[in-house]
């Protein structure tokens, strides 16, 4: 959606992030008004600002509705220590910007990656798992709310695109969600170009990651190239790709409501870096419930946010259909993951436990 003013942008902005009570301190469909006017106490909330324009936009957002949402914001900003001088540059930026136009406290966090993190491992998933560790702490150690994220309707397109091309199920397909838990992304209803036309109109600055320009990132390869050349064939891809993305996502809400009881009816045993699976209790189930109770098993198993390709989950369904191999058959997955079978279970074996 081509949105021309600062205010139709701040709309946008605002009616999303109320529809999903991100500011909320309760459940309540009415939102943070009927809330805060209980205890009149501000909703702390950390900004996660690398200093692009996305997270820029984004506190600027939250500081025109600072007062309206009764907000107390902390920027946050992460130092992964992985570009020298522009990162710590990218550091002393937001540093100013939180502290000469937003008025936000100010709080940074340094990140360290180890070779044998990297080992074998993506950057940008090694990164972001850190991060989420870093947020983590940041509930705890800032007394926070909530952290909101800047991801924007292109990264949900592309996170749809990437789980499309790696292999993965309606989970992946459905792109990112608006509220996980604490972590709120209200920006997710605006495209780039949105956020590009609201910095220029309010005349703010933002800084550039030099990575973003590299090719040998599937993300970036998509991003330059192939969501350009869709939007080419039709300008409202984005849109039609937010909306799909929102209706696979309740579609997957329901199935993970039904896949949890399943899995609690077929867990045996989980401990010591083993998951068990009552076999006869698992195939009584149809298939889409028996992935996806694979699917957490997998998940549960490393306790991450790992995301299993479907070729993991397509290679345990074939297992489970040959009956008179129960006992040699055992897959490798990434993470030391085996999973294997006897008569009876369905075994899942962390072989890298600490």
């Amino acid at each position: 959606m081509k949105l021309n003013s600062a205010k139709a942008i701040e709309e946008h902005f605002f009616k999303f992030s109320r529809s999903y009570n991100m500011f909320s301190k309760g459940t309540d469909t009415e939102g943070l008004t009927k809330q805060e006017k209980k205890d009149g106490k501000p909703l702390r909330i950390g900004v996660a600002v690398s200093g692009g324009p996305d997270s820029v936009c984004l506190a600027l957002l939250i500081k025109r509705y600072q007062k309206v949402m009764n907000l107390e914001p902390v920027v946050i900003h992460v130092n992964h220590h992985l570009r020298g001088e522009e990162a710590d540059r990218d550091e002393q930026f937001v540093k100013r910007l939180a502290k000469d136009i937003l008025g936000f406290d100010f709080v940074k966090y340094d990140i360290e990656l180890t070779k044998k993190e990297l080992k074998g491992n993506s950057l940008e998933a090694i990164a972001r798992e850190k991060r989420y560790r870093v947020f983590d702490e940041c509930i705890l150690d800032l007394q926070l709310n909530r952290i909101a994220l800047a991801h924007t309707m292109n990264d949900n397109a592309e996170t749809m695109l990437i789980n499309m091309l790696r292999g993965t199920g309606i989970g992946g397909v459905s792109g990112i969600p608006p509220v996980r838990g604490y972590i709120i992304r209200p920006m997710l209803v605006l495209s780039r170009d949105n956020i590009l036309t609201y910095l220029k109109l309010k005349n703010v600055q933002y800084v550039i990651d030099s990575t973003n320009e590299l090719q040998n990132y599937l993300r970036n390869n998509i991003r330059q190239h192939v969501i350009p050349e869709l939007m080419r064939l039709n300008p409202g891809i984005l849109d039609h790709m937010f909306f799909l993305s929102t209706d696979l996502r309740e579609i997957d809400v329901f199935l993970n409501k039904l896949s949890r009881q399943a899995y609690q009816d077929v867990l045996h045993m989980d401990r010591n870096g083993m998951i068990t699976l009552n076999l006869k209790k698992l195939l009584e189930h149809d298939n889409i419930i028996i992935k996806s109770v694979i699917q957490l098993a997998i998940k549960n198993s490393f306790g991450t946010y790992y995301n299993p390709r479907r070729e993991h989950i397509d290679y345990v369904m074939s297992m489970l259909m040959r009956t008179k191999d129960n006992s040699k058959t055992l897959r490798m997955l990434p993470g030391g993951l085996k999973i294997y079978k006897n008569k009876e279970y369905l075994i899942f074996e962390r072989t890298d436990k600490q």
